[in-house]
């Protein structure tokens, strides 16, 4: 096993995780649609996925204590330090909320669901904390991996649950969620200050998310251009699925595709 883990990205773990992962996931949202029928059984499956998440997250807080007496607290699990970290937390709130036909929920929802597919998706293909890990069969690397799998599957389901819908209106949504993560990570920085403690890089809003030497590559990988990154994305992905959903209603409706 030793020999498979290269520690790179898309070595021959990365890819195998990258595959088997996005296939438990297909099927994690496939299976409700022919099980569960009840919208109560639609919202337990939901929370297991919001209560799992932040579970794995801290979960070696357990096995160092038991393995060494003793654990130490890293910064993202008492703060959210890292855009996963807010939609994560989002995602344990949104799925206990008793009222999913609230515009809060609604709201929180939208945010949730968006930031958590892409800050999962970014994770899945780009795991920062595979590349920097002692080696990737220890717990803290795969409770990562594990937290950004869950985090996918239940910001997903928010859609194909049907708990909210790919619309145009979502895209100002996002954004002013956006804006609150940023709100967010400013008030993490602003605790640390107070505190007396070496500032954060919360929501890479001090430095560039990697680092570079290269002032436009810093601005470039600044938390503020990832934010504009991440609202053109949901731009695109919107505007792009109404499209194909118009076609597709226009098709069934005239039995023929539209003469371009």
């Amino acid at each position: 096993m030793n020999s498979f883990v290269n520690y790179k990205l898309f070595d021959g773990f990365h890819i195998t995780y990258i595959f088997l992962s996005l296939a438990i996931t297909v099927v994690a949202l496939v299976l409700p649609h022919k099980y569960i029928k009840t919208q109560r059984g639609k919202d337990i499956y939901l929370k297991v996925w919001g209560i799992l998440t932040p579970f794995l997250h801290i979960s070696m807080l357990w096995t160092e204590f038991l393995k060494n007496g003793s654990a130490n607290v890293s910064a993202n699990m008492l703060f959210p330090i890292y855009f996963c970290n807010f939609t994560m937390y989002l995602l344990l709130i949104v799925s206990s909320m008793s009222n999913k036909k609230s515009k809060a929920f609604h709201y929180l929802a939208v945010v949730t669901s968006y930031g958590g597919i892409l800050g999962a998706l970014i994770s899945l293909f780009y795991p920062d904390y595979y590349v920097n890990g002692a080696t990737v069969l220890t717990w803290p690397v795969w409770k990562s991996l594990l937290s950004h799998s869950t985090m996918l599957i239940g910001c997903l389901y928010l859609i194909t649950g049907k708990y909210i819908k790919i619309e145009r209106k979502n895209i100002l949504v996002f954004g002013v969620g956006l804006l609150g993560s940023g709100v967010v990570g400013g008030l993490v920085i602003l605790t640390y200050k107070l505190a007396g403690l070496s500032l954060p890089n919360a929501m890479y809003l001090l430095k560039p998310a990697i680092e570079t030497d290269n002032k436009v590559e810093a601005i470039l990988l600044s938390g503020y251009a990832i934010g504009a990154y991440l609202m053109l994305v949901v731009t695109v992905v919107t505007f792009s699925y109404e499209r194909i959903v118009a076609y597709h209603n226009y098709k069934n409706n005239n039995h023929l595709a539209p003469i371009k």
